[in-house]
């Protein structure tokens, strides 16, 4: 045995030792997910059971949220599922989806209240910063 396959070994008893619990949300990801609520509670209208915003920054660059949910929560949970389960779990369907779009789908999580959040579509990018800066 090399010491190469002692590094796959490690990193793969790592990795299905994760696909068994949920993890901390990326602050990124909770950052960008409160931005995305606050906008919607503040500049949002709740239509046909959604809550959808079109808004745009100084600069021009575009976004289209919404949220689907039984209400407007304030916040997303703190955990999340490992990636390597969402695929085995379909279809699943969270109560709540929320989508930013600037132009194309740059972020779409599903969740429930009693489940870890799903990561559906998560493009870094400088929308990230226009975001937050919208929701100051």
């Amino acid at each position: 045995m090399t010491d190469e396959d002692d590094d796959d070994s490690v990193i793969s008893r790592v990795y299905r030792k994760a696909e068994a619990t949920p993890v901390v949300t990326a602050p990124i990801l909770a950052d960008m997910g409160e931005a995305a609520l606050s906008l919607l509670a503040r500049d949002g209208a709740e239509t046909d059971g959604a809550w959808r915003l079109q808004t745009e920054t100084p600069e021009g660059v575009r976004f289209d949220i919404s949220l689907t949910g039984p209400d407007l929560p304030n916040h997303i949970p703190d955990q999340s599922i490992h990636p390597t389960l969402i695929p085995a779990e379909r279809p699943w369907v969270g109560d709540y989806r929320l989508i930013v779009k600037a132009p194309l789908i740059v972020y779409d999580i599903y969740w429930k209240p009693d489940a870890p959040l799903r990561i559906m579509t998560f493009c870094r990018g400088d929308w990230e910063l226009e975001l937050t800066a919208l929701a100051k």
